[in-house]
Order: structure tokens, then C-alpha cells, then sequence
């Protein structure tokens, strides 16, 4: 037997075994399980930048996943290595990334002025990719300063817990982003996210 033959049996033995005690059916029905929403977040890296606001929108094709689109803007400089703070420089930066989220359902299932079936929140984990781009603006003289513009594609993660019942959720997440470029690595950003999701299915 070829390997793709093997493969097929494995398959269809997979998707033919009851998943947590629901039928294969059951499992894969769309009913509460698939997470389309829009969000607003406030949160900081502890670093630069130490203020972040985001925007997001979650699109879900399939049960159990979906797809995160979002964008981060950053205000403030923080603080650069040894606790040495940056003075006399500006920053801004818009970030943009998409991630492909597991999503897990927790809670009792619940249902909207329709009649249609509602999970409330749940835990998420995803990866994927974005570009970051900074602005720092330094003082060359009295009346003048310098801007410089960075552009930094990233690989992106992301996890962290949609809370509550019904549309409005409120969300918790932990997100970190590397640089793509090996050559210039300039390490991991952490960032901490608080934020209100409206629930549209």
C-alpha cells in the first residue's frame, strides 16, 4: 500500500470516531462554534510602544477556527535596555497583521432575539504574520528634528480568552511579534491586551 493510500485510511478513521462524546456530525455543525466578530483593545508592551490600541475583526469559515485581521497603532517611547529611558523622541507606529486561530468554546451555549445558537466566550491560539511600521522623530536642533521610518515584516502570536455570554465579550489576550529579518534581529515584542468584542455569530 502507497502512502497516500494510508493516508486516506487514516483519515477517514479519524473523522469517523465520535469527538468528545458528540457524534462527527454534531462536532462539525456551525451552531455557536464559529467566532465572527469585531473588537477594540487597549494594552502595552512595557516597552515602546508603552500605549497600544487595536483594532480587530475575526472571520470564520470553519467550526473551531478563524482568521484574525487587525491593526495596532502605538504611541509613546518606553524605556531601551537596562531601564535607560529614551528622551527627546517621538513614536508612533501602525501595525498590521492576520493569524490563523484554534478556537476552543467555554461555557454553556446560549441563544440570541433569533432563536440561532450562541456560544459565549472561549480560548484562542494563532500564528501568523505582519508588518510594523515605526516612525521616531529626533530633535536635531531647536527648531528642527529628524524623522526616521522603519519597516519590519514579523511573525506574529497571539492567545488568549474571550469572557462572558452572549454578543459582548470581554477580552483578555498576550500577543508577541519577531522580526522576519535574521540578519538585523531585534528580538521579541511582548504585548498585553484588555479589550470588548461585539459577537456578530
Amino acid at each position: 500500500m502507497n502512502k497516500t493510500g494510508l493516508l486516506i485510511i487514516v483519515m477517514a478513521i479519524l473523522l469517523s470516531i465520535p469527538v468528545y462524546g458528540s457524534e462527527r456530525g454534531e462536532f462539525l455543525s456551525d451552531e455557536g462554534k464559529k467566532l465572527w466578530s469585531l473588537g477594540v483593545s487597549l494594552g502595552t508592551s512595557f516597552a515602546t510602544p508603552l500605549l497600544i490600541v487595536g483594532l480587530n475583526a475575526t472571520v470564520a469559515p470553519l467550526p473551531y477556527f478563524f482568521l484574525d485581521l487587525g491593526v495596532e497603532f502605538g504611541f509613546i517611547n518606553g524605556m531601551a535596555g537596562e531601564n535607560v529611558k529614551i528622551r527627546d523622541v517621538e513614536y508612533s507606529s501602525n501595525y498590521f497583521f492576520s493569524r490563523a486561530n484554534l478556537f476552543i468554546p467555554i461555557g454553556k451555549r446560549t441563544f440570541d432575539s433569533y432563536g440561532m445558537a450562541v456560544e459565549g466566550g472561549g480560548w484562542h491560539i494563532g500564528l501568523g504574520l505582519g508588518v510594523m511600521n515605526a516612525q521616531y522623530s529626533f530633535v536635531q536642533s531647536v527648531t528642527e528634528r529628524t524623522v526616521a521610518t522603519v519597516v519590519t515584516p514579523t511573525f506574529d502570536g497571539a492567545t488568549g480568552f474571550y469572557i462572558g455570554r452572549g454578543r459582548i465579550l470581554f477580552k483578555a489576550g498576550y500577543a508577541a511579534r519577531a522580526t522576519m529579518d535574521m540578519k538585523n534581529l531585534i528580538g521579541v515584542n511582548h504585548r498585553f491586551l484588555l479589550g470588548i468584542t461585539y459577537r456578530i455569530y
